[in-house]
């Protein structure tokens, strides 16, 4: 059974599937935990304001290949492709990785083109935060685990677009373990010519 509070989650999530899509698998980025942003903004939001340099982060050089583990995803099933995207998405390992983002770019391979594009462009301009932080002291390595978190009023798929809500588990290894966390992330698909690519990855 379902907890109550993630019962809720899923009820916000399908109230909003419509408005995800409503671009019909136009691109729509992904969620922003890592505090990135596109040189200048800052300054260009404040009438006046002149334009300043932004110090960003060094140049990323995308993974050519997934992780080996997730080499054989099946990329005609967006079932499979939303389940693999979502775990390495939140496969944080404090261990090797400086912050989240870090996880995101070992999902690269399984995103739309576009999606990759704005990831890799904007790399984060601050620190990952204090929970990472606590996570980190303690050499956290999370476990994830994602499985489909079905709720009445989804879009349905087309030939090209497809919508899935993920019910994403963390399980810490660490000293001491972190607890255990739980979120709804919802993904938007799109059937490119080598399959189905994630082109939004967003947590509820």
């Amino acid at each position: 059974m379902i907890p109550t509070s993630l019962r809720r989650q899923l009820l916000v999530a399908a109230a909003t599937a419509a408005a995800l899509t409503v671009s019909a698998c136009g691109h729509t980025g992904s969620d922003d935990t890592t505090g990135t942003a596109p040189p200048g903004a800052l300054a260009s939001a404040v009438p006046g304001a002149r334009s300043v340099p932004v110090p960003t982060s060094p140049p990323v050089t995308p993974p050519s290949e997934l992780p080996a583990a997730y080499r054989d995803v099946d990329r005609s099933s967006p079932d499979a492709v939303a389940a693999a995207v979502t775990e390495l998405w939140y496969g944080w390992d404090t261990t090797r990785d400086s912050g989240p983002y870090d996880a995101k770019l070992r999902a690269l391979p399984l995103l739309d083109p576009a999606t990759v594009t704005d990831l890799v462009t904007h790399p984060p301009i601050s620190g990952p935060g204090a929970d990472w932080l606590a996570l980190a002291t303690a050499g956290a390595i999370a476990h994830v685990s994602s499985t489909p978190a079905h709720e009445s009023g989804a879009p349905a798929d087309t030939d090209l677009c497809a919508y899935r809500l993920q019910e994403v588990t963390q399980e810490f290894t660490g000293t001491p373990p972190p607890p255990r966390t739980q979120r709804i992330v919802s993904v938007v698909l799109r059937r490119t010519f080598d399959g189905w690519r994630a082109e939004s990855v967003v947590a509820r």
